[in-house]
Formats: C-alpha cells, sequence, structure tokens
C-alpha cells in the first residue's frame, strides 16, 4: 500500500510539468479522491516554488476523475510583498481512453505572518470521547472507499452515512495511518475531505456523490497532529445538491480549518 509520502516522491518533474500515476489505493470509486488530489496539488506548488509563505487559504473545483497519468501544471498568479498566489491544473489521461482532461483546478493563497493588535479565537473544540473510545466509522458492507485504507476514522458524534433518517450532521477523529516525512499542511489536506458529505446519513440506500467544489480556510500555524476532530455538517440540500460545512481541530484542541463544500447528490 503506498504511503503519501511515497506517493509523493513518485513525482517526475520535466519542463514545469510534475507527473505520476494515480494510486488506486487513494481512489474513491474511479477517481482519486477529492483531499488527495488537492493534497498533491499543494505539494507541486510547494516544489515548483520553494520560499513561499504559509498556506492561508485553498479554493479547489474538482471537474473530472483524477485518474490514469496526472500531469499538475503550477503557475504563479501573483506574487506580493507578503503573499503569494498560485494556481495548480491536475491534467488526467485515463488508462482506458486516448484524450485528456481536467481533473482539478485549485488556487492557494498564501501568506506572510504579522504584527497585529486583534487577536481573538472564538472557537470551541466540541466535547466527544476520545479516538480509542470511539468506534470505526465506515461500514465496509455501506460505505468503504479504497482511500479509507490509509487512514484511521472513528465516529465521534452522529450517524454513519446510509443511515436513512437522523440529522445530517457528525463528527470523526481522523489520522494518517503512516504521515512520516510529510509537510503538517499537505497532511492535513489529505484528510480533511475524508469522510463522505454529511447528506449521506440521511441516504436510505447507497448511491453515488460527487465533490464539486471544496474550499478550505486555515489557521496557522498548522503543527503536525497525530488525530484531529472532523466535523462536519448539511445546512441544506434540494434537486440533487448539498451545501455543507466542515471544521477540523487539531488533538491539541485548536481549531485548524474551516471549509465549505458544494456536492452532487444522485440519490
Amino acid at each position: 500500500m503506498p504511503t503519501l509520502r511515497s506517493v509523493i516522491d513518485g513525482f517526475v518533474a520535466e519542463a514545469g510539468v510534475f507527473s505520476l500515476q494515480a494510486p488506486p489505493e487513494w481512489s474513491q470509486g474511479r477517481t482519486l479522491y477529492g483531499g488527495m488530489t488537492t493534497a498533491l496539488s499543494a505539494q507541486v506548488a510547494l516544489k515548483a516554488l520553494p520560499g513561499l509563505p504559509v498556506l492561508r487559504s485553498a479554493q479547489v473545483a474538482f471537474i473530472g476523475p483524477a485518474s490514469g497519468l496526472l500531469r499538475f501544471t503550477p503557475a504563479l498568479l501573483r506574487q506580493g510583498k507578503s503573499s503569494a498566489i498560485v494556481g495548480v491544473d491536475c491534467i488526467s489521461a485515463a488508462d482506458n481512453r486516448a484524450e485528456t482532461g481536467i481533473a482539478a483546478r485549485s488556487i492557494f493563497t498564501y501568506g506572510a505572518g504579522r504584527e497585529s493588535s486583534v487577536a481573538h479565537d472564538f472557537s470551541t473544540r466540541p466535547d466527544v470521547p476520545a479516538p480509542d473510545a470511539c468506534p470505526v466509522y465506515a461500514d465496509p458492507d455501506v460505505f468503504r472507499p479504497s482511500f479509507f485504507q490509509n487512514l484511521d476514522v472513528r465516529l465521534a458524534a452522529g450517524k454513519r452515512p446510509v443511515s436513512g433518517e437522523g440529522v445530517p450532521d457528525f463528527m470523526v477523529w481522523v489520522r494518517h495511518l503512516d504521515n512520516a516525512g510529510l509537510d503538517p499542511i499537505v497532511a492535513l489536506l489529505a484528510l480533511a475531505d475524508a469522510p463522505p458529505p454529511a447528506a449521506m446519513i440521511q441516504f436510505k440506500a447507497f448511491a453515488p456523490i460527487s465533490s464539486m467544489t471544496w474550499s478550505i480556510d486555515l489557521f496557522q500555524p498548522v503543527a503536525a497532529s497525530d488525530w484531529y476532530l472532523l466535523r462536519s455538517y448539511s445546512e441544506q440540500a434540494a434537486h440533487g445538491y448539498s451545501l455543507q460545512g466542515m471544521e477540523l481541530w487539531n488533538a491539541a484542541g485548536q481549531r485548524v480549518a474551516a471549509a465549505r463544500q458544494m456536492v452532487a447528490l444522485f440519490a
């Protein structure tokens, strides 16, 4: 099973383009899982543009399946005195077709820290049992995508997907089974979108879903953490789409990320 570190080490760089074969062990259906695609795009930005400030925000549009040979093309869109904006396109050439197509387009916003008279944090990590006291999240008979084999995911509150009822709001503890040698932000991005959308709790039978967009804002500094607590909640759902929010706390109880997502539902 390839770790995230070994996948990253497999990048081949040529003429400003970074290529690798999409590892099926990190897939969700016929595509790489969205968090993995985002993490690889962020890693490419770091490889292509060393010396960037810390990552503050990412916006991703998932346009098509990320499978087969993947080519990542980074571009510096703007460089300021303390900030930078980088775009990364992920182009996919699936193994069973000759044509290529864009799989994802990411925009990463970086910014150096500065002195400020404003400092507050009104976020509070929910009080949930410790990871060791929580059951395994995924039911292999209902929902267990391939990439879950790289993660440890425990249900901390709420119901599992395809429960058929209940409030579409849940929390999980999640961690990499192997995060050795990873940039902490890349590691975080690779698991921050791991659970299925909260609206899937109300599915009465399994049906496909597809992340359309994902935006995530990071509270810096992001240090390496073993476990993260992730909350996912659907605010509105109708006509085959769900609008949901997500929050992520580290093991020390600090909120390190807040995210938004548009999800297509086929149930």
